[in-house]
């Protein structure tokens, strides 16, 4: 979902949840903090400049130790990884940024990163998200018409969207629906 959404409320909420039902839980979340992430960050800051290609290389590089360090040695203790940010959400911010789409598909399915089982988009009105974000909204990307830009990009992409703009409660009732049939668990959501 676009900033504003409430990503990284939901997705501490779900990983309670799953840790209640018995799972093993690693939170993550994209950009890093690993030195890619750190160039990314300090560039939606505004504190440097670049081409959109050479960040769209910084997001790879950042995926790929991200992968390497964190989420595949995860994936093989068999840990659910619950990842505020991955591979919709790069398509969608870099495409929004201007990116050529073949440029970026051919990019990010050039490399082996896993696929996750499942992707929640968190869909708000633009104007709620910029709302919610008020004051705290500093970054490049946190500007109305660039959310919008990137709320095509998510719809473009085909996916499901979740009403986020409800109650967080009814949000995350939305979210463990969706996630309950991959857990194989009979208690449902």
């Amino acid at each position: 979902g676009i900033d504003g959404s409430g990503k990284t409320t939901q997705a501490k909420l779900l990983a309670v949840w799953l840790r209640d039902r018995g799972r093993e839980v690693l939170e993550t979340f994209e950009p890093t903090h690993g030195p890619y992430g750190l160039k990314y960050r300090a560039w939606a800051r505004g504190e440097l400049e670049e081409k959109p290609e050479t960040v769209l290389r910084w997001f790879v590089e950042d995926r790929r130790e991200h992968v390497d360090r964190v989420i595949q040695p995860a994936l093989s203790r068999a840990e659910v990884v619950l990842c505020d940010r991955y591979a919709a959400s790069t398509r969608a911010y870099q495409a929004a940024q201007g990116v050529d789409h073949a440029l970026l598909c051919r990019t990010l399915d050039a490399e082996s990163f896993p696929d996750p089982d499942v992707t929640l988009w968190l869909r708000v009105p633009v104007a709620i998200a910029v709302k919610r974000m008020g004051a705290a909204a500093t970054e490049r990307f946190e500007r109305a018409d660039f959310l919008a830009r990137v709320d095509a990009e998510y719809a473009r992409r085909g996916l499901e969207p979740i009403d986020a703009g409800g109650s967080p409660e009814q949000v995350q009732a939305e979210r463990r629906r969706r996630v309950a049939p991959l857990l194989g668990d009979p208690r449902g959501p």
